[in-house]
């Protein structure tokens, strides 16, 4: 009899012992149209038990659900149901967890968002639209929901003053859920209108002249247009147009600008960019005097169309020249192309430099020649 009873004894202790719950949680929530939550599964009393999950929604399996947590990103219409989780413990059978019920809250719709006025210029910004939401849980005051317009000016379904883009659009109701949509702002299209610059983008003070044109078949598209080279001079209706920078203009990089009104009566505004520099010295690499010391001198000219010697007003000018040892071997103030005579030196590798101070602000030029007979 007593070995009977402690057989059951020890019966009921195994069973007690290894009796496993399942709890998963939440129990029961709502949430709103693509709103994210998470079930996740508690388990108790399997100890060191392997354990494995098997999920259900309203009593059919999940493919692929095999983790302790099942997660919804996005709940959508047909997420809603009655989840619950069954555990699997190694020697301990199977175990159903309690139902956990997903509810949502009244989806909202964009049932439209308009446009409702002509397309404006790109430079006007005049893009108006006008959006119309239903469903959800409305405020019981009016507007029912609070708009949101991430641009422009709004007054709740309406937003204007628009620039050409990408917007988006959210409404929320009484309970904080929401819905957004995207849309697009045009704006009519300006013809497409280069100019070009000639003889180059680059220029220098001793010839700072250009040519300015675009096209002669874009002048179907536009009604007039004004060119604004930079220098406060604008010149109206003219193509092409000739232009040259005064003393006044600082070297540098200069912005032309072409502004035209197109046959929508936009008007556009187009650049381009000039170099303005002062003279720059182009310094032959050999130079070879013809022999009779007559005259020799070493030329210098400026890197432009026109050749000429380097005769520009600048003061304080200094003209070195030195050895291949560092030796200064000419040194001349006020420096003029003709003052230094290439036969007085051996052949052989000299470097020069040339400082420039003038009203437009200092230069140092650097180089060599090389003199062979």
């Amino acid at each position: 009899m007593k070995h009977s009873l402690l057989v059951l004894f020890f019966f009921f202790s195994v069973v007690a012992m290894s009796q496993v719950t399942v709890v998963v949680n939440p129990n029961d929530t709502i949430v709103c149209f693509r709103d994210s939550v998470a079930f996740t599964t508690n388990v108790a009393g399997a100890g060191s038990a392997s354990v494995s999950y098997r999920w259900q929604k309203n009593y059919i399996d999940i493919s692929g659900a095999t983790d302790s947590v099942y997660a919804i990103t996005q709940v959508t219409g047909s997420s809603p149901g009655l989840y619950r989780c069954i555990v699997s413990t190694e020697g301990m059978g199977s175990d159903t967890s309690n139902d956990a019920m997903l509810r949502m809250h009244p989806r909202m719709y964009v049932d439209t968002l308009y446009r409702y006025n002509p397309l404006g210029c790109a430079s006007e910004c005049k893009g108006q639209f006008k959006a119309a939401v239903s469903g959800g849980t409305p405020f019981k005051n009016d507007p029912p929901y609070i708009y949101e317009w991430n641009g422009g000016h709004s007054q709740d379904t309406i937003v204007f003053g628009l620039c050409r883009g990408h917007y988006t659009f959210t409404a929320t109701d009484s309970l904080g859920c929401t819905i957004d949509s995207g849309y697009f702002v045009d704006v009519l299209k300006s013809p497409k209108v280069t100019f070009t610059i000639e003889p180059d983008s680059v220029i220098y003070r001793t010839n700072p002249n250009i040519q300015v044109a675009f096209p002669d078949s874009m002048r179907q598209y536009i009604t007039n247009w004004t060119w604004n080279f930079g220098d406060s001079i604008k010149v109206p209706n003219m193509n092409p147009v000739s232009h040259t920078y005064g003393d006044t203009t600082k070297p540098g990089q200069i912005t032309i600008k072409l502004t035209f009104t197109d046959l929508n009566g936009c008007d556009t505004s187009i650049t381009n960019i000039v170099t303005l520099k002062t003279a720059e010295l182009n310094i032959p690499n050999v130079f070879t005097p013809n022999g009779d010391h007559v005259n020799d001198r070493f030329a210098i000219q400026l890197m432009d169309d026109q050749e000429k010697d380097f005769r520009v007003a600048y003061l304080g000018n200094e003209f070195m020249v030195y050895d291949r040892w560092g030796r200064k071997i000419f040194n001349q103030a006020n420096y003029k192309s003709e003052d230094w005579d290439g036969e007085r030196v051996s052949d052989g590798t000299y470097f020069y430099i040339l400082k420039l101070t003038g009203q437009y602000g200092d230069e140092v030029i650097k180089g060599s020649v090389t003199i062979l007979r």
